[in-house]
């Protein structure tokens, strides 16, 4: 499966890290990524991709198609829409019935908002354990990294809150969000395919 529809934006279709004995985890943007890369590097992972023949197993971090589009567009808006002289107040400033209209026929705009789905899909049959993109996934992965290599007490942060624009931005379209459900609702028309992964996928056992 090909990603090559999308504009490039530093995302290299099929990337992600690989353990030292075999574990790859696949690289999804908006998905703790930046969080995952550090940790795992920071335990002697290495940089790779789908086509490694030392792959034995896959894990995959999957979120709420709501919560990553609204991070997904902040992103994308604030690197790719801002510039100098024109911030994400300048955005929110300009925002109207026919900005809405626009960003919410398009919906998808880049790799941090294509549909979770399209990156699965580069694993072909491989066989992968997923994890939710909440609170516990820092003790979910400490867990099952116990039996399989060891983990040093993994946090879990948010990139998207460390940048002023892309934290208004996501500020500004969630509160639009809440007060139009159709958004909402073209939202989750859209990332169907998301939904039905993820109540599909199996989960690594969520530790209580």
């Amino acid at each position: 499966m090909s990603l090559g529809h999308l504009i490039p934006r530093g995302y290299r279709p099929g990337s992600g890290l690989i353990s030292p004995t075999g574990i790859f985890y696949l690289n999804i943007p908006k998905n703790a990524s930046t969080y995952m890369t550090n940790l795992l590097l920071a335990n002697e992972w290495t940089h790779n991709d789908v086509y490694s023949p030392d792959i034995k197993e896959c894990i995959v971090v999957l979120r709420d198609p709501v919560d990553r589009w609204i991070s997904g567009f902040a992103t994308y808006a604030a690197s790719w829409l801002l510039g100098e002289g024109y911030g994400s107040d300048h955005f929110r400033d300009d925002y109207n019935d026919l900005t809405e209209r626009v960003i919410f026929d398009q919906l998808i705009f880049d790799d941090h908002t294509t549909e979770q789905v399209k990156f699965v899909e580069q694993l072909g049959d491989k066989n992968i354990t997923f994890f939710k993109l909440n609170y516990e996934l820092g003790m979910n992965l400490e867990s099952f990294f116990d039996s399989k290599l060891g983990l040093n007490n993994p946090i879990l942060g948010n990139a998207t809150e460390d940048n002023y624009d892309t934290r208004m931005i996501a500020k500004h379209m969630r509160y639009r969000i809440e007060q139009d459900p159709v958004l909402r609702a073209k939202i989750i028309e859209k990332y169907k395919a998301d939904y039905d992964l993820i109540k599909a996928a199996h989960y690594y056992y969520e530790p209580r």
